[in-house]
């Protein structure tokens, strides 16, 4: 849900609304309970804006002089090329503007986005789809936050490290909240047998699917999701599937695909084990056992006499059967899946 933009509430022509009253009404509307905390513009540079006035000043210098010699075609010239810089700067100053009056405050239950211009947008954890241009990783060197946030109301906001400051930590508060939110229920669709769609990819417990394709959990080897394109390697090749940033709640899907490739990697080795015969033991002959069994020769028996029965040549050692690892398997795979005990905001937001 989005609220009417900031001095455009009442009757008789806009009034000025205070924003903080806007953020609250849309708290109230969306129950997103207690309020966590507030994020402000990122502190604008106006290092390129001063550039720019640098230059325009320059041009403008050299107008004048163009003038006072009598130059006039020089002089207009001079002045056209001076409009350039004096643009951009204009353009940038009232950029840096809007950026200012930004904010982006977080809830118990969902979060709200106002920019200058636009109107106060509102989501909750539980129902909100979040896409994430690129994903971090650990042992990156700089990484880069931009959302994208929709709502099944139709609400939509997108913001970047470059607007808000501290973004690492928004960023990762954002991914996590949704995350936990709506992971216990993802888990219990698959688990149930249903299939829980990611845009063009969906997920169930036999298989991953991507554009009327089916990848078996036993065939994936690994899924990957550097440079901002999730693929897979999928019994030693590896399969693009599709942009990091097209894929709503990517931690959620992330986490479900890799609990269910898990869970086949570890059948399948469980049934390998099972397969497998085990290695017969050797009889171990002690003396004293050698002198009371009747079908070993006796110590003192002489070495060249075969005195053993005829028997024996038959006698065959049986193999014991394999031991089973827990129940019995059946025709029908179901794998449990169950969302971790205590999973912690940083350690969701940091999986890759």
């Amino acid at each position: 849900m989005t609220t009417p933009s900031h001095g455009d509430v009442g009757t008789g022509g806009p009034q000025k609304v205070p924003l903080s009253q806007l953020i609250h009404l849309m708290a109230e509307y969306q129950k997103l309970g207690t309020h966590r905390q507030t994020f402000l513009p990122a502190p604008a540079s106006d290092s390129l804006v001063r550039g720019y006035g640098i230059v325009a000043g320059g041009f403008a210098a050299v107008g004048v002089i163009c003038v006072t010699v009598g130059a006039y075609p020089g002089a207009l010239a001079i002045g056209l090329l001076a409009l350039v810089p004096t643009s951009l700067a204009f353009f940038r100053g009232r950029r840096n503007r809007r950026h200012r009056t930004a904010r982006l405050d977080l809830f118990e239950f969902g979060m709200t986005v106002y920019r200058s211009g636009e109107q106060v947008a509102g989501f909750r954890w539980n129902s909100a789809e979040v896409r994430q241009q690129v994903i971090p990783f650990q042992n990156s060197a700089h990484t880069e936050y931009s959302l994208r946030m929709s709502g099944p109301d139709g609400a939509e906001a997108a913001f970047d490290d470059t607007l808000f400051g501290e973004a690492r930590e928004w960023g990762r508060a954002i991914q996590s909240a949704v995350t936990l939110a709506q992971l216990p229920r993802a888990v219990a669709a698959i688990d149930d047998g249903a299939t829980v769609h990611f845009g063009e990819i969906a997920l169930d417990l036999a298989a991953l699917y991507f554009r009327s394709r089916a990848y078996a959990w036993e065939q994936i080897q690994l899924i990957d999701a550097r440079s901002g394109l999730v693929r897979m390697k999928v019994d030693g090749n590896w399969v693009s599937l599709t942009p990091v940033g097209q894929i709503p709640n990517f931690y959620i899907f992330n986490e479900l695909a890799e609990r269910l490739r898990l869970a086949a990697a570890a059948e399948s080795a469980a049934e390998s084990a099972a397969i497998e015969p085990a290695e017969p033991e050797l009889r171990t002959i002690t003396p004293a056992a050698a002198e009371s069994d009747p079908r070993t020769p006796g110590l003192d028996a002489d070495p060249m006499v075969d005195s053993a029965p005829a028997a024996t040549a038959d006698q065959r050692i049986e193999s014991p059967t394999p031991a089973t690892n827990g129940t019995t398997k059946t025709a029908d795979r179901s794998i449990e899946i169950t969302p971790a005990p205590t999973t912690s905001t940083e350690s969701v937001a940091t999986k890759l």
